[in-house]
């Protein structure tokens, strides 16, 4: 693929499309709309796909989570790392530590759950009385309504607070103001590649840094598995306008092992 052909940049940034290229990955911009979804569709909270010979997931205070995310990937066209066919969830506690701190990370499924389910089952075997967890909650759901979502997949470059922006580009130092308002490339291309979209694969936002920077544990996690940032007009809001990821390994993906996620999020 002639990636010059594909991916767009502003003229301020064509001296570095040879190394930008370099870094560019296979994304899934996730589109919500609000609308009513079957229990096998892709979307944000609503009900869960949930065959028979399995229960909802709980916190460690014993709580049923509730669905952050559920994506159906037999409903668009994905690619390896990820699964053609099968229904992958993401699922969250409301208790309140998740929601009151400027950053929370987890590795350990207690208070998230991801999980997937190989094949869609028919509708028969599936659970459709979900009576058990409908009640009032202390806390309020980042998502405040069910929301079908639209797939659709792009190239996106490195983004800007993604620990291995600088291992593709070196901006320079000195002499560096090359937009009309003085701004420096870094500063530009920060406006332009932000990477802050509902998404699945690609590059992360962070608001504050990449806490895999310094971390070579954290660094095994390079795969964005899910990303769901606050969004007004979507009523969409984690905290104080944050933003939620879940990292996985490249080769857990490609064998379809959820057992070892990076949660993280994050607020102003």
């Amino acid at each position: 693929m002639e990636l010059s052909q594909h991916l767009s940049l502003p003229r301020e940034l064509e001296k570095f499309r040879q190394t930008i290229e370099l870094s560019v990955k296979t994304s899934y911009i996730i589109m919500p709309k609000s609308q009513n979804t079957s229990l096998a569709d892709s979307k944000f909270a609503g009900l869960p796909y949930l065959p028979k010979s399995h229960r909802l997931p709980k916190d460690q205070k014993g709580q049923y989570m509730d669905l952050l995310a559920q994506v159906n990937f037999s409903q668009f066209p994905s690619e390896k790392p990820f699964p053609k066919n099968g229904v992958l969830q993401f699922f969250i506690s409301r208790t309140q530590e998740l929601l009151y701190e400027k950053r929370t990370e987890q590795i350990f499924q207690q208070d998230f759950k991801v999980r997937y389910f190989p094949e869609v089952l028919s509708q028969d075997k599936l659970v459709t009385d979900f009576s058990i967890i409908k009640g009032d909650f202390i806390t309020p759901f980042p998502i405040k309504n069910e929301l079908h979502l639209s797939i659709s997949k792009m190239i996106e470059p490195v983004s800007a607070m993604d620990y291995r922006l600088n291992s593709y580009i070196n901006f320079p130092t000195s002499d560096c103001t090359m937009t009309e308002d003085g701004r420096t490339l870094e500063e530009f291309y920060f406006e332009h590649f932000l990477g802050a979209d509902h998404k699945l694969g690609g590059y992360p936002y962070f608001i504050y840094n990449d806490p895999r920077s310094n971390s070579n544990f954290l660094k095994r996690f390079d795969t964005l598995l899910l990303q769901v940032v606050s969004n007004d007009s979507q009523e969409i809001m984690w905290g104080d306008s944050g933003i939620i990821k879940f990292f996985i390994n490249k080769e857990k993906l490609l064998e379809l092992d959820f057992s070892e996620v990076y949660f993280i999020a994050e607020q102003y």
